[in-house]
């Protein structure tokens, strides 16, 4: 299983259910790694025993991750300095055995998809936490000091686009730029066409069917995107918030046509733009949902995310779309 900073609160509701027996943590931002264990040990009453990936051996770590003391206090094992390799028998240890204590293996720096964080991620008792700076700021200064390392400009617009879209994993964010430089290898200047003809769409559209197939109304489809996501590490916050900004966008698209507007030249003035693939889907929906329904679906969406944060082991997404579409 794989999860981000967004994604903390879920992860420690599968720890606390013993569907995730051992963790990774992985990334540069090493305050929310740090918040990340304070997080899980408060919430499980959790000591904390320090450990080097170096010094940790498969048989060292099954004799301390097993060992009670004389009060039976539960501890987080924290293996420090971890990297990406790793070997059979701690794959096995790993794997097959069930421990008393909790295992935590922490890298400070950002792993390769490859090695100890594929197996992590591969496998469905364990789980990767990815801690990174996401923010729009930091993406755009990345992408620009990527542009300058190669000699190249970009255009505002293409800038805009990438960092409304890229989040999360440095690394992924790092590979899709690296496409891009290739595709633009003898192009002294990188536009919004060259990103859209380079970039994945799944790592641009992130959550898009599940708006669509909201909007819609196929439940079934919906249903089969939210378990997507949630595989994924996405939380139902942050899918509420992409149906929010989804249903804000068809309520100004919407808006507009009221008002004399071209639905083409409405749902260009969107920004961040309506990734090029689902384009045709949002206009469909925007001419089906005038602004008034608009205000009615956010403001159920928005009842929504208070009922998540107020109760959210009982919470139920697709609750929100019987009460939007009915069955």
């Amino acid at each position: 299983m794989k999860f981000y900073s967004s994604g903390l609160a879920d992860l420690i509701r599968k720890i606390e259910k013993g569907d995730v027996k051992s963790l990774l943590i992985h990334g540069v931002n090493h305050g929310f790694a740090t918040t990340a264990i304070e997080q899980i040990t408060k919430k499980l009453g959790l000591s904390v025993t320090n450990l080097t990936y170096k010094e940790v051996s498969a048989g060292k770590l099954s004799l301390i991750a097993n060992n009670q003391n004389f009060f039976g206090q539960k501890e987080l094992i924290k293996i420090s300095d971890t990297t990406t390799a790793i070997n059979k028998e701690m794959k096995t240890l790993i794997t097959d055995s069930q421990f008393y204590h909790f295992i935590c293996f922490v890298s400070n720096d950002s792993l390769p998809a490859s090695g100890i964080r594929k197996f992590f991620e591969d496998k469905p008792n364990l789980a990767s936490l990815g801690c990174y700076y996401d923010n729009e700021q930091t993406i755009a200064k990345m992408i620009v000091q990527q542009c300058k390392k190669r000699d190249k400009s970009i255009d505002e617009e293409a800038l805009f686009y990438l960092k409304s879209h890229l989040k999360g994993d440095q690394q992924i964010i790092k590979s899709e730029l690296q496409k891009l430089f290739y595709y633009t290898h003898d192009k002294p200047n990188i536009t919004k066409d060259d990103i859209l003809k380079t970039l994945s769409p799944d790592l641009l559209a992130s959550g898009d069917e599940m708006c669509i197939f909201f909007a819609q109304k196929e439940p079934m489809r919906f249903l089969n995107e939210i378990e997507k996501l949630k595989s994924q590490g996405k939380n139902e916050v942050l899918m509420i918030r992409a149906l929010i900004r989804y249903y804000l966008n068809i309520y100004n698209v919407a808006a507009r046509i009221e008002d004399g507007s071209n639905i083409d030249i409405a749902t260009r003035s969107l920004t961040p733009p309506i990734f090029f693939k689902y384009v045709d889907s949002f206009k469909r929906a925007a001419r089906k949902t005038s602004s008034s329904d608009a205000i009615k679906i956010l403001a159920a969406l928005q009842d929504a995310e208070v009922s998540f944060k107020t109760n959210p082991s009982s919470f139920d997404l697709f609750e929100t779309y019987i009460r939007v579409h009915g069955r």
